[in-house]
């Protein structure tokens, strides 16, 4: 008990300091961020479980690319006490002239299977009625987006293609509105006995199958369904595995891999500020030495001391991080209904545990350091090259171990940390050529500026810290404040050269000629047009997809609903091979593909691989022979898988198309009648595509206003902990200058120089690893060229450094308003 009382005492004592102080502030914020995350993820997760429950429409869900066989829909209605059978597909309707797109539900007499509809006759949303069945034959039903849209009211005739369809009530509720994950597709709902669904096609249509089943009954379909459907996706009440669920996985996962960066910079504002409190640790533990304490016993001590400082700074940020929640539940209430706050004191328990084990890490060279020296060397207080390096390995170690935790990308976060290693090795060379040239120039030209550059030649490692502590802040910076910009400009201009301003999403092969001559005769340009058939990865080497991928990603939300299959001899004009071998026309095996490089990044596959897809309801296997990935210039219509021309000899998919068309402005009047002919042309003018992009810039811009916040937060401390670290060595260079005769105003200007030195090899750093980040990143993950605009980008840099430099003397005069005496007593 003494020992810990003792510990306790030193931690006491320690947190009154002002570096003490800034270790306690690192660690609270750092866990505020990511206990916040883990409890708002934990309240979603708590939420979607309960949602399924109440918004599946039925026991088993069932849906896939096609519809089941004769026997194997017998066999389903068999296994289950009751079947709904309903199909989805893109379809234009028009009305007056006007055509717009909707999201198609065909549904028989069965449906809804449970639960119930509610349907409005009115605009009011709140006259509505309550409804055991669906629209009768001959009539259609429309969400209130879409008959806003179109500007219906009931009683008008709904056209698709040339069927008319009396519009009857709007759709304000589907019981299994749960299966439409966070589609934001206008809706519309029709009999199945007044539409002949077989007369269109689309890469797009989906089957679904709602089951009243009990238990038995449920692992009965499921087991039948993981041996026969592999093409399907099947969701049960009791089995979880909501559309959603993975979805907001990925979204954490972001979050969390954007605490890498502020880790990251928590490291480093700790590790400075650990400079004094590691000399004061070595004095108490000379004194306990020659009292005749053994090391372990010191050693244990100083854990035991940090580990006081670690469980105040958890009280305090996950107390926080309970009010955080709170405020940020109330923020997606409109995205999650019903959702509450909640404790989740499991998952709270696990981010301490990471937690915990990642600013452990840090203590374990300090530890070491303390366990290698003499008694001497205590006394003395002196440092070893190889405590710097071990800090640096054990930072990067636990950063890693981070990344890892969080990423679902890999090679964007190889990218990203890769660039910001770059940043730093550029800043330590950077470092050592200016110093070096600055004191060899110093001889032949005495002053001021020549004593700096010897000065800071001397304390090289320790200047090198504060240097790559600010560098690396400015760069997170510039990179986020810039990211949003440079990437919407990009997106903007780039599309609207190469795109037209009309994209065709997907048009039936059959319908292509009718294209080409309306395009034609309304003197359109037809950019670019590419084959595509409907395919979805249901194994990987013998693996059905979930066994044999288990972290979530966008690429294994995507694959395992359906993508579009691409066919070519040739390396198509925007793409390059990356890596592998790409097959040749005379070649007779047509079992090869080629994957985009971050596709097989993302679902860690490797050549060799053999890939199962299922096109048209049959099982094809493939062999991965190749990478490619996207080259700009001639247009940016690309995929992620494409087979040799042989292959469509033999699979004999349905082909689709998509692509791309530049639109005179008399065209555009002329292209609700090409609409309203094939109602299955899927087309999205590039205004609209600029709306969503703009839609999702303003939500993805608050995100990042938050957190460039944050980055602010842990940029101050950094440059708090780096001014604060070296404190006691500019008091001693300054006392030891004045009793020297130097005046205060010589020693003022000196700090200057020296604070410029720092901010421009940190400036240097932070301008070149935004432009590596930028250049790596855009081009693989948005297929862009990054151009950033450099006078934004060094006015930026401008202010910071002013700003990092006004701090600086600022405090440098403090530090000169005691006397001589107690500046060589310090």
């Amino acid at each position: 008990m003494s020992w810990i009382k003792l510990a306790f005492d030193n931690f006491l004592n320690d947190s009154k300091s002002s570096d003490g102080r800034l270790v306690i502030l690192t660690q609270i914020t750092l866990i505020l961020f990511l206990a916040t995350l883990s409890l708002t993820s934990a309240s979603v997760q708590q939420y979607l479980d309960g949602n399924l429950n109440n918004m599946l429409g039925a026991d088993v869900s069932v849906s896939g690319p096609r519809p089941l066989s004769n026997s194997d829909d017998q066999l389903l209605s068999q296994k289950a006490s009751g079947i709904a059978r309903i199909q989805l597909l893109p379809l234009a309707i028009s009305l007056r002239g006007k055509t717009i797109p909707v999201q198609l539900k065909v549904i028989g007499d069965r449906y809804p299977l449970q639960g119930s509809l509610k349907i409005g006759t009115a605009e009011n949303r709140s006259i509505q009625k309550t409804i055991e069945h669906g629209p009768p034959s001959g009539e259609i039903w429309l969400g209130p987006r879409a008959s806003s849209k179109i500007g219906a009211n009931i009683g008008d005739r709904i056209a698709i293609g040339e069927d008319m369809f009396r519009f009857s009530a709007i759709i304000y509720h589907e019981p299994d509105r749960l299966m439409e994950g966070h589609s934001v597709s206008m809706r519309a709902m029709i009999n199945s006995n007044s539409l002949a669904i077989e007369d269109f096609k689309s890469s797009k249509m989906r089957y679904r199958y709602l089951l009243t089943a009990t238990p038995d009954q449920q692992a009965d379909v499921e087991n039948w369904a993981a041996e026969t459907l592999s093409d399907f996706t099947l969701l049960t009440k009791a089995g979880g595995g909501h559309p959603l669920a993975l979805f907001w996985q990925r979204t954490e996962n972001f979050l969390g891999l954007a605490s890498v960066i502020l880790f990251f910079l928590a490291a480093i504002a700790i590790d400075m500020a650990n400079r004094r409190y590691l000399e004061r640790q070595k004095q108490r533990l000379a004194v306990y030495l020659s009292f005749g304490q053994t090391l372990a016993s010191c050693l244990r001590l100083s854990l035991l001391q940090w580990l006081f400082g670690f469980l105040l700074s958890f009280v305090i940020a996950v107390s926080l991080s309970y009010i955080a929640q709170y405020f940020l539940i109330g923020q997606l209430i409109d995205q999650f209904p019903g959702i509450t706050s909640g404790w989740h004191l499991a998952i709270i328990a696990k981010t301490t545990g990471l937690i915990f084990l990642l600013l452990l890490a840090f203590q374990i060279p300090m530890l070491w350091q303390l366990s290698r020296t003499s008694l001497v060397g205590l006394i003395r207080a002196v440092e070893y090259p190889s405590a710097q390096l071990l800090r640096i390995f054990w930072g990067f170690a636990s950063i890693s171990l981070l990344a890892a935790y969080y990423s679902d990308n890999f090679l964007l976060t190889g990218l990203t940390l890769g660039a910001l290693g770059a940043a730093l090795l550029l800043m330590a060379i950077l470092s050592w050529i200016i110093l070096t040239a600055g004191e060899f120039w110093g001889r032949r030209y005495p002053g001021l500026l020549s004593f700096n550059f010897f000065i800071m030649k001397q304390r090289m490692l320790s200047k090198s810290s504060q240097i790559l502590g600010l560098g690396l802040c400015s760069l997170l910076l510039l990179f986020t404040l810039m990211l949003m910009k440079d990437i919407g400009d990009t997106m903007k201009g780039y599309t609207r050269a190469n795109d037209g301003n009309l994209m065709v999403a997907e048009l039936q092969e059959k319908d292509k000629p009718a294209l080409e001559n309306w395009s034609r005769k309304n003197q359109s340009e037809i950019r670019q047009l590419r084959p595509y058939a409907a395919a979805k990865l249901s194994e990987i080497n013998g693996q059905p997809i979930d066994a044999a991928i288990s972290t979530p990603s966008e690429t294994l939300a995507t694959v395992k609903k359906s993508i579009r299959l691409h066919w070519s001899n040739t390396i198509p004009s925007n793409n390059k091979l990356v890596g592998g071998k790409w097959w040749s026309e005379k070649e007779s095996n047509w079992n090869q593909i080629s994957a985009e490089e971050e596709v097989m990044t993302d679902l860690g596959l490797n050549y060799g691989d053999q890939l199962t897809f299922v096109i048209g309801g049959k099982a094809t296997i493939f062999e991965l022979v190749a990478s490619h990935a996207f080259k700009p210039g001639r247009g940016s219509v690309t995929f992620w898988f494409q087979i040799p021309e042989r292959a469509m000899d033999v699979i004999k998919p349905d082909v689709f198309y998509m692509g791309s068309i530049e639109l005179p402005e008399a065209a555009w009047s002329e292209l609700g009648s090409l609409w309203r002919n094939y109602p299955s042309l899927s087309l999205v003018p590039l205004k609209e595509l600029t709306q969503r992009f703009d839609d999702l810039l303003a939500i993805v811009t608050k995100l990042v206003v938050g957190y460039a916040a944050m980055v602010l937060i842990m940029t101050a401390l950094v440059i708090a902990a780096s001014m604060k670290g070296f404190e006691a060595e500019d008091r001693q260079k300054n006392g030891l200058l004045m009793s020297m005769g130097v005046t205060k105003k010589a020693c003022v200007k000196l700090a200057l120089y020296d604070w410029l030195t720092v901010s421009l090899i940190a400036a240097i750093g932070a301008i070149a690893g935004t432009w590596l980040a930028g250049f790596l990143i855009y081009q693989s993950q948005f297929s862009m060229i990054y151009e950033p605009d450099p006078i934004w980008l060094v006015s930026t840099m401008l202010a910071i450094g002013v700003t990092v430099c006004g701090i600086g003397v600022i405090y440098s005069r403090n530090s000169l308003s005691t006397s001589i005496n107690n500046l060589l007593h310090d």
